[in-house]
């Protein structure tokens, strides 16, 4: 994994240096910048998954985020990219494995889905990639029961068994989100499946897959868009949904082109 880490931001690097032509008016009004996990930033001390996060994409004027979800034992659902909380926040706790009470007090600034919903929901959209297999799928779709699926928010995950047994929500509201190994077998399932489309790495997600997805009127998603060539890139690829990690650097690169072609 850590090699593969190495080589992403080798070719993000070899990408940013790539000079790409301007887009089109067309692609430009049709971009949709979406801040995964939340326009978080460490100089400004604004962590990942968090309202702070959340806020500072909405004020960045981001079209919608990517938030994480884990259930605890009492399946209250928490936004957390991990499964513990070691990497963000040095607590030896996993959140499977304790009640909600305790986890808010050991650290409150890990914010409930249904504070998330009720804080953004109708205002941007909200990619909610579920970490974890539903155990109570009622509870969910109570939290989100008073948004409309696909128009305001999609449910993504890397684990396709995880929508099979879903009921309380329309197919095209599911998005998948292959790895390395498996783009061909998800472009097929979401055909197949109907579901709303598939998010995937630049570099995975092929322009044969985004003609299949096109020709269904499903979504193709791309990420880590992290640079303004990599943009125009995407952009002139005629791909609408751009998850990013620098969503100060996107939005700014973003609003000058539209600036130029008012």
């Amino acid at each position: 994994m850590a090699l593969l880490n190495i080589i992403e931001r080798l070719i993000d690097s070899w990408f940013a240096f790539m000079p790409q032509p301007k887009p089109s008016s067309a692609s430009i009004l049709n971009t949709r910048l979406i801040a995964h996990r939340g326009a978080h930033a460490h100089h400004t001390n604004i962590i990942e998954n968090t309202l702070p996060a959340f806020q500072r994409a909405q004020d960045l004027g981001c079209w919608g985020i990517e938030l994480d979800v884990h259930s605890t034992k009492d399946q209250m659902f928490v936004v957390n990219h991990d499964p513990d909380l070691k990497r963000l926040w040095n607590r030896t706790m996993t959140i499977s494995q304790c009640h909600f009470e305790t986890l808010r007090q050991e650290v409150p600034e890990i914010p409930t889905l249904n504070e998330v919903v009720k804080r953004f929901g109708g205002q941007m959209h909200l990619f909610i990639e579920l970490k974890s297999a539903i155990r109570n799928e009622s509870i969910l779709a109570d939290i989100l029961s008073h948004l409309t699926p696909s128009e305001d928010y999609h449910l993504i995950s890397l684990q396709d068994r995880f929508f099979e047994h879903f009921s309380r929500f329309p197919n095209h509201s599911l998005l998948l989100v292959p790895e390395h190994n498996n783009v061909k077998r998800f472009v097929n399932l979401s055909l197949s499946k109907e579901y709303g489309g598939v998010l995937g790495h630049y570099l995975l997600l092929r322009n044969k897959y985004i003609k299949k997805l096109r020709q269904a009127q499903q979504i193709a998603g791309v990420g880590f868009i992290d640079s303004k060539y990599s943009l125009y890139r995407e952009m002139n690829r005629d791909l609408h949904y751009i998850f990013t990690n620098q969503a100060e650097k996107m939005s700014r690169y973003l609003q000058d082109l539209q600036d130029e072609h008012k």
